[in-house]
């Protein structure tokens, strides 16, 4: 099966504060091991490959309070000229630049396809609207935003800010914007994340750090919307081969074509959509 992980985080010990790279280490040994520098592009691939996976979003992240930063530059540099490697940027909060002005240099300039919002370890409110200028942008370009939602273990988080129902506005106000709830609101708020799914046409769900046997116990609508839900690893912060985690997609009691959503399908028309929503804006 052709699988596609949206969710990859492209660092190293020189991109992480201590506690993540201490927390990597301890849930994933073999990764320093392997990529004691961070990997190359070329070896990411061929990592992935070995994994089942031919097509990866890889991660900006500017959260130097709490996990560390990956700067769009690195990203859009490291996915350059490799069709397997999807760019994702995200917003940096420690610059005056207003959120549209880095949108649109991060998509017009660098050639990022999408964005990662980070508010748990930012410290913002997604529903501020102060976004909403970055959100029509977003929406106008046809390029999609995930947004961390719910928990994390990691030192200076703050999840009053990662609770999905303030989504609940960005959707209402930008209905043609795709967003994508990563982690489901875990572990609390998956019951609000599931009842977003049924309000919200342009809401999704990635599944990266959820346990993945309790899938149908957490949102049992989602044979419903097979069409909402996306494979994500969090690698390299897993205690798992990924190929692990297709397997276990793979186990669950759905339809062959509700898997085959979750691991590929759903992603690929996101990112074809992308693809071709550019094409159009370039021709027009």
């Amino acid at each position: 099966m052709k699988v596609i992980d949206f969710h990859v985080h492209l660092a190293s010990a020189k991109h992480w504060t201590p506690w993540v790279t201490a927390f990597v280490r301890k849930n994933n040994p073999g990764y320093f091991e392997r990529f004691p520098d961070g990997p190359a592009p070329e070896e990411m691939i061929s990592h992935f490959a070995s994994q089942g996976v031919r097509r990866m979003v890889v991660l900006a992240e500017y959260a130097p309070r709490c996990t560390g930063v990956v700067t769009n530059e690195e990203v859009a540099r490291f996915c350059s000229n490799h069709e397997e490697l999807t760019p994702f940027a995200s917003l940096c909060m420690e610059e005056d630049t207003p959120y549209e002005t880095q949108a649109r240099h991060a998509v017009e300039e660098l050639g990022m396809k999408g964005f990662k919002l980070l508010p748990s370890y930012q410290y913002f409110y997604p529903n501020d609207p102060s976004f909403f200028p970055f959100y029509d942008y977003m929406q106008s370009k046809g390029l999609p935003i995930m947004v961390h939602t719910g928990s994390s273990v990691f030192k200076g988080t703050r999840i009053k800010y990662a609770d999905p129902l303030l989504l609940d506005d960005v959707a209402d106000e930008f209905p043609e914007l795709t967003i994508l709830m990563e982690h489901g609101g875990r572990p609390f708020w998956y019951d609000r994340a599931a009842w977003l799914l049924s309000r919200h046409r342009n809401i999704h769900i990635g599944i990266a750090g959820i346990a993945t046997r309790h899938l149908p116990r957490h949102f049992p609508n989602l044979e419903r919307y097979a069409d909402r839900f996306f494979f994500g690893s969090d690698w390299p912060a897993i205690p798992l081969d990924v190929k692990g985690l297709v397997e276990r997609v793979l186990a669950l009691p759905y339809s062959d074509e509700t898997k085959a959503n979750i691991l590929h399908g759903n992603a690929e028309r996101v990112l074809g959509e992308v693809n071709s929503k550019q094409t159009a804006l370039m021709n027009s």
